[in-house]
């Protein structure tokens, strides 16, 4: 799993793969509850086809405005620029149904 720093997404621009936003902060039980899924997922899954970037919403706050992020865990999920989807809550079957949307 990456970590985005300092709101930088400039790198993520000309990716080819699926990217999953996970907008988290280090005082929200749900979110720490779901963090070991995300990271099974993440080692589990092809980075050329999925990468997972962990987003700490108190340490990109302008990323987190930007995405209107109203509460934790969110997760985002683009290709292309394009959102392809998005669920909030730590239910991990919510995140594996968004994944399921990867064509």
């Amino acid at each position: 799993m990456n970590t985005i720093e300092d709101n930088d997404i400039s790198a993520l621009q000309d990716k080819d793969c699926y990217m999953l936003f996970y907008f988290t902060a280090s005082w929200c039980g749900p979110c720490q509850k779901i963090k070991p899924m995300i990271e099974k997922i993440a080692s589990g899954t092809d980075p050329e086809k999925l990468e997972i970037y962990l987003v700490d919403i108190d340490e990109n706050d302008g990323m987190a405005s930007s995405f209107k992020i109203r509460s934790v865990p969110t997760f985002y999920l683009y290709k292309d620029n394009i959102l392809k989807g998005e669920c909030s809550g730590a239910d991990i079957n919510n995140v594996k149904d968004l994944l399921k949307t990867m064509t």
